[in-house]
């Protein structure tokens, strides 16, 4: 059954939420190489993300791209420096705002190609 007109700022705002918890959990655990390579852009993280869940992506496809669109590249990184305050130096280069923006831009992109 198709939500309600009504339920769709919630269903966003939940949708929000959880994306942001992920993102979270994506970074909790990277090593500081790993986050030094990829403010270089040697590493991808949107790929690992869409392939293990591309049938849920599917589903809420709209939904998913909504919240890649309305997500801004400072609350990811503000995310980011909570999660991880001891990588803060790195989450503060201008190659870690690049290339955050790079990753939603893919991610975005692979979403709507699915």
């Amino acid at each position: 059954m198709p939500a309600e007109k009504s339920d769709l700022p919630l269903l966003l705002d939940l949708a929000k939420e959880a994306f942001l918890r992920q993102v979270a959990k994506r970074v909790r655990p990277l090593a500081r190489g790993y986050v030094e390579r990829w403010t270089q852009g040697e590493l991808w993280l949107y790929k690992s993300v869409v392939l293990e869940n591309e049938r849920e992506l599917r589903g809420f496809k709209p939904l998913v791209l909504e919240v890649l669109r309305s997500s801004t590249i400072d609350e990811l990184l503000g995310i980011c420096r909570t999660t991880r305050p001891d990588l803060v130096d790195l989450w503060n280069l201008p190659t870690a705002r690049a290339q955050l923006g790079e990753e939603l831009a893919k991610a975005r992109d692979a979403v709507e190609a699915l």
